[in-house]
């Protein structure tokens, strides 16, 4: 192929600086979007009077913070010489330019990188929250929190109970008892079904708070009914509330609306010669059909006098011809028969053969089939009572789970957005706020447009509502439709399509579109252009979030080493899987070691084989978020041992703890104790001397070693805090003795650290939260590994690139979705807003026509969605692209069966199957030696500590105090470091950015942002002016940090890399603990550095890091000290001051001649 120039797309490039106008641009995979976006803000900040005016919101923290980087570094190397390539060099202009206004209008941006607005979509909703009256009935200013779920089912729960709660609303107690008899009484589902419906409150509490139910709400505020109609607006863009009567008026005309839009697709696609004849076999097959007394679609024919219209009446006919020329898959019907109207006569005959002579298009065929999936355009009484009834018990639980959000003094962000559009007003009434923003915001950038949500959408309407064409504001929307795989967080593609066609408000963007990609080599842009432009739709759909292909440009020359390569296997092999894929890795690395490799997956349980086969291969890989602590032993017994201290009860507990490493009884000694099917708690039968002889002598000895460390926990159990408790038990039973590496000691401390977080005073209030916290509890990334293989979901590798990329289980099957208690859909339709309201379907009965339509649309949704997903992963790849997945034989055809229709697999097999099939015939035959973990796992011993153990006793001359003494359940001590010389406020910025320097790694992508640096600091116990002063300090003090050569040099990965890193040691014959902050081997050398955030406004700023130094000498080199003892070496020591870049540095007195 031919490699093309820049030019190929540059006058766009050059077209989307342009200042003075709004653009829309659709950036695909490895166009340089962020670098165009970052050459926008410069050019716009070279031409504001306040760096504020220029706006720039992205959706993650990740994205916000490598943008601002970015531009912090480009501003900073604009005194340096031009670089050499194009796009480099116009940058570095752009920037030369923006430092000269900085200069000449004394913005000081080096000193204050803060006044640069680069921030994510969910800090911009807190500020204009906090600037709002929205948090006093909070009492205080609520900290926010990612993981509301256990917040959500307490709110459930309180709806629920409203069935016979005293003073309940009768109208509530009515509509939750409506609920119950639809769900066959059900509790637990109901409540599960109300908390999921919480978390997506925003996208649906628009459309059924009505008037009628408002005034039942306000019945008993007592209960956290709202008092006045104002209260219920959860985001100001509701649309007026309706009375019931005229809502289902509204919602049956918008399902007339969407039949007849789709009947009259049909209908103007037929073709003409043929409808006469239509009618008339239609009205044939079903007069037959009615004579014999069988039941059929086509029956609704027999009264039509002529073809049938598209208004919603005539669905039914419709219906029928869709039964008449279609099979249940929607291909042209070869048998008809008698059941379908056709008798085996010589009128049934010929009826047959003129009904093939009507020939139907392939595009009026598959709109004739999607009439199947319509509705009725009415609600019966059924479905409209317990619709009723929904819509006045959403409302209420919002009402709880606002209470319990106060009670707990937080919020989900799913919150803060709906202050943020309530800070806002609607558009008839706009805050002060509101106006004030409009002064200050000239010019707003958005990334990733095509992931916006309807409720972010409002919001973005409302900071813009008062824009006007030419009057110097500007908007500019960057994203990739093709690149939208957010559903799962309400993201409508369709906004993008709809923004880039009718435009934003007042506001009319001019589409532009970027075809270079600058990442991929020709192979892998050659086949992601051939094989996904055939996976995505022909046509864009706004209902079912349809997009097209748009085809892309390689920039970069061939390379002989890159290649796309298919690996198949013959049913489903996850072992055979794995094990290809650590080939693959190998190979790799043994070709180019220096190059990076990515396995990417639909969903995180498709890596659990491939975890496991590259562990017992000795391939070290980083992983973020993939490996469940849940499932790994040391965590699954400390959760046993949790559960038994807190429930003498828990049978199930007791009896893992008795089988954990540190007792290890036998299957058969589990047995002769606990079975039979006794009704007795397990520790009353640890006591019982019967029970007890039936015990080996063996399990006598270790349970004799453990029931005394047990009696004292339970005499200490109201008296201990929760992980005191159960960390002294644990390592009394002997614990830590059955740890064996370094990971299952991590592995033990996040467990414990999570019980830390969770308890309150002497329990957890809240053990179902507790239990989905530990099933979210993650192994941390592998910090040791060179990160040249990452483990990561197709979501969470969005933004990233890699040399080579693998792609496997395409042929395994994502999670089944959850059914939802109310399924909508919104439209617009000549302008307006529509709406499709449908509720779940009764337990045991046929399926819901009207939900069953709208969970139809969102099944398209996700389709399209996962062509996308697969479009995301492929176009990941720099130079390889390796892609793994399984078919399944089909013996009738001596062929392949199409994979699964939710598999990835299945949206591009009409494009490789000749290529899959090719593949295969490589592979037959082949039966590679594996190592399977099943193997692995046969004859594997019982892992126990032996019998007699005992804990080694500590040096007498060390005064040393264990962590669990039954004697002194007092004490305890606090791992923060001391700041005795510093303010209170510095000391709080002193450990917030000591705990952000611990998490950053450069060259990766920089992770502080305001909002996240204010939530630290709140939780510090900083609110008002003293909040923002510590976010100011903090936030430069990362951003000089990361500007600084110095800094990123520290903050870079290096050989034997540690951070926090505890140290214990004896001096004086007393136990003495340090945490240093940052220590690795450079060249050679073992540097320790300690970070100091002191500020120095005065002169002599040399005199002060002088002073500092000795200060702090004696401090470092006590680290060093302990150091040499463990490892020899030459050490050098360092003092980093993030707030003033300043470095002091020496070599450490006690280093080897």
């Amino acid at each position: 192929m031919t490699v093309v120039e820049p030019a190929a797309d540059q006058q766009q490039r050059l077209e989307a600086l342009d200042t003075a106008r709004s653009f829309i641009v659709q950036a695909p995979a490895g166009s340089g979007k962020t670098e165009l976006l970052i050459q926008r803000f410069l050019a716009l900040l070279a031409r504001v009077d306040r760096p504020e005016a220029v706006v720039a919101i992205t959706f993650t923290r990740k994205a916000a913070a490598e943008m601002r980087h970015r531009i912090v570094a480009a501003l900073g190397s604009a005194a340096g010489p031009r670089p050499a390539t194009p796009h480099e060099a116009h940058t570095w202009k752009l920037a030369r330019e923006a430092v000269a206004r900085n200069d000449r209008l004394d913005w000081r941006l080096a000193e204050h990188p803060a006044r640069l607005r680069i921030q994510t979509i969910d800090s911009l909703c807190a500020m204009l929250v906090r600037r709002m009256p929205w948090v006093s009935r909070m009492g205080a200013a609520p900290r926010p929190v990612d993981d509301a779920g256990h917040l959500y089912a307490r709110a459930a729960r309180r709806t629920v109970s409203m069935l016979d709660a005293d003073g309940a609303p009768p109208a509530v107690s009515g509509a939750v008892a409506e609920l119950l008899a639809h769900l066959d009484n059900h509790f637990g589902r109901v409540e599960r079904l109300l908390s999921i419906m919480l978390g997506s409150r925003d996208q649906w509490m628009r459309h059924v708070a009505h008037r009628g139910h408002r005034r039942a709400l306000r019945e008993s505020p007592a209960l956290g009914g709202p008092t006045s109609e104002d209260d219920t607006a959860t985001s100001g863009d509701a649309p007026a509330p309706r009375a019931p009567e005229a809502l289902r008026a509204h919602l049956e005309a918008s399902l007339e609306e969407v039949i007849e839009s789709a009947l009259e697709r049909v209908r103007n696609g037929f073709p003409e010669r043929f409808k006469e004849e239509t009618v008339a076999l239609a009205r044939f097959a079903a007069s037959n059909l009615r004579a014999s007394n069988r039941a059929s679609a086509i029956d609704a024919c027999q009264e039509m006098t002529g073809f049938p219209g598209s208004d919603a009446e005539s669905l039914p006919c419709w219906t029928g011809i869709a039964e008449m020329f279609l099979t249940g898959r929607g291909t042209r019907r070869q048998a008809l028969n008698v059941n379908h109207g056709f008798p085996p006569t010589d009128d049934g005959r010929a009826a047959k053969e003129r009904l093939a002579r009507i020939d139907l298009d392939p595009e009026t065929a598959e709109s004739l089939h999607e009439l199947r999936t319509l509705p009725p355009p009415r609600f019966d009484e059924r479905q409209w009572d317990v619709l009723n009834a929904l819509m006045l018990l959403l409302p209420v639980a919002v009402e709880q789970l606002r209470i319990v959000f106060q009670e707990e003094g937080c919020v989900d962000f799913t919150e803060i957005g709906i202050g943020a559009r309530a800070a806002l007003g609607p558009d008839e009434a706009p805050t002060d706020l509101a106006r004030s923003l409009d002064d200050r915001i000239m010019h707003l950038l958005i990334d990733e447009f095509q992931d916006t949500s309807q409720s972010q959408y409002g919001l973005l309407t409302r900071l813009i509502r008062d824009w006007r064409p030419d009057d110097g504001r500007t908007l500019f929307l960057v994203g990739d439709p093709m690149q939208s795989i957010y559903g799962f967080r309400e993201a409508e593609v369709g906004l993008f399509l709809q923004a880039r066609k009718n435009g934003v408000g007042a506001v009319r963007p001019v589409p532009l579109a970027l075809s270079v990609n600058f990442r991929s080599h020709p192979p892998v842009v050659d086949w992601v252009n051939r094989v996904l432009r055939e996976a995505f739709p022909l046509s864009e759909d706004f209902l079912s979030g349809a997009v097209t292909y748009e085809p892309s440009e390689a920039f970069k020359a061939d390379d002989s080493d890159s290649c796309v390569r298919f690996h198949p296997f013959l049913d489903r092999d996850q072992e055979a899987e794995a094990e290809r894929v650590v080939e693959i890795i190998t190979e790799a690395r043994a070709r180019r070691p220096e190059e990076t490799i990515a396995v990417l997956v639909h969903a995180r349980s498709h890596l659990a084989g491939i975890v496991s086969a590259l562990r017992r291969h000795g391939v070290r890989f980083r992983a973020v978020e993939i490996d469940a602590l849940g499932d790994r032993p040391v965590v699954r017994d400390l959760l046993a041992l949790t559960r038994a201290l807190l429930h003498p009860g828990d049978r199930v507990a007791w009896l893992a703890l008795l089988r954990a490493p540190w007792c290890g009884l036998t299957l058969t000694d589990l047995e002769a104790l606990a079975g039979g099917d006794v009704p007795s708690a397990v520790w009353d039968l640890l006591q019982d001397p019967a029970r007890r002889e039936r015990l080996s002598p063996d399990a006598r000895s270790r349970i004799d070693r453990i029931l005394p460390v047990l009696a004292d926990a339970f005499a200490l159990r109201a008296r201990l805090p929760v992980r005191r408790l159960v960390e002294g038990v644990w390592s009394a039973l002997g614990g830590q003795a059955c740890l064996e590496t370094r990971t299952e000691r991590e592995d033990a401390s996040a467990f414990l650290d999570l019980l830390d977080r969770v308890q309150d005073g002497l329990g957890i209030p809240d053990e179902r939260a507790f239990a989905d916290d530990v099933a979210r509890l993650f192994a941390p990334s592998d910090i040791e590994a060179a990160g040249d293989v990452q483990l990561l979901t197709v979501h969470r590798a969005k933004g990233l690139e890699f040399d080579t990329v693998i792609l496997p289980g395409l042929g395994r099957l994502p999670r089944s979705e959850d059914p939802r208690l109310l399924m909508w859909h919104e439209y617009a339709r000549g302008g307006r807003p529509r709406l499709l309201l449908a509720p779940i379907r009764a337990t045991g009965s046929e399926k819901d026509p009207l939900y069953a339509y709208l969970a139809h649309i969102e099944t398209q949704k996700r389709e399209n969605e996962r062509t996308r997903l697969l479009y995301v992963a492929a176009t990941r790849a720099r130079k390889c692209l390796h892609l793994l997945g399984h078919a399944v034989p089909d013996p009738e055809k001596e062929s392949l069966k199409t994979p699964g229709s939710r598999t990835l697999l299945a949206r591009i097999w009409h494009a490789v199957e000749p290529e899959f099939m090719e593949a295969l015939k490589d592979y037959e035959g082949k039966d590679p030696e594996r190592d399977t973990a099943t193997a692995k796992l046969r004859g594997v011993p019982l892992r126990r500590l032996v019998a007699g153990w005992t804990p080694d006793p500590p040096p007498e001359d060390i005064d040393f105090k264990p962590l669990y003494d039954p004697t002194d359940p007092d004490g305890d001590e606090s791992g923060h470091p001391t700041f005795e010389w510093v303010t209170e406020l510095q000391r709080r910025v002193g450990i917030v950015v000591h705990q952000m320097l611990q998490r950053m790694y450069a060259p990766d992508l920089l992770d502080f942002d305001d909002y996240r640096l204010r939530t630290a600091l709140r939780l510090e116990g900083l609110a008002g002016e003293k909040l923002d002063e510590a976010v100011s300090r903090a936030l430069a003090a990362l951003a000089n940090t990361v500007a600084d050569e110095r800094g990123r040099w520290i903050l870079s990965r290096h050989p034997h890399d540690e951070r926090e890193l505890a140290l214990t040691t004896v001096l004086d014959g007393r136990i003495q603990r340090y945490v240093v902050d940052r220590t690795f081997v450079f060249e050679g050398r073992r540097w320790i550095i300690d970070y100091k955030t002191s500020a120095h406004t005065g002169g002599d700023l040399e005199g002060f890091l002088n002073n500092e130094q000795q200060r702090y000498r004696s401090q470092l080199e006590g680290y060093a000290g302990v150091l040499q003892s463990l490892e020899s070496g030459p050490v050098n020591l360092g003092l980093y001051f993030p707030m003033l870049q300043g470095w002091r540095t020496w070599t450490y007195p006690g280093n080897p001649h």
